[in-house]
């Protein structure tokens, strides 16, 4: 799924979300015992670094598109 705005992705695997830059991965986040807040700030933490701007609001609909039914607050699944 294509982060709006940028030309990176991210995609959920059984255990973490990667991010890809051109289809090249990037980073990869471990998602377990996180809630959708703070892989929000985590992956925005990582784009900030590599000089991408991305509003929070966006990137957290962004990644609530990959977690059916979480809860901003509950644990992902």
């Amino acid at each position: 799924m294509r982060i709006t705005g940028t030309k990176f992705t991210i995609e959920k695997r059984e255990s973490a979300i990667e991010l890809k830059d051109q289809g090249r991965l990037v980073e990869t986040f471990q998602f377990q015992g996180k809630n959708l807040v703070e892989m929000t700030d985590t992956v925005w933490d990582a784009l900030k670094r590599k000089g991408v701007v991305v509003q929070k609001a966006a990137l957290k609909d962004d990644l609530a598109g990959l977690f059916p039914g979480a809860r901003p607050t509950g644990p992902l699944k």
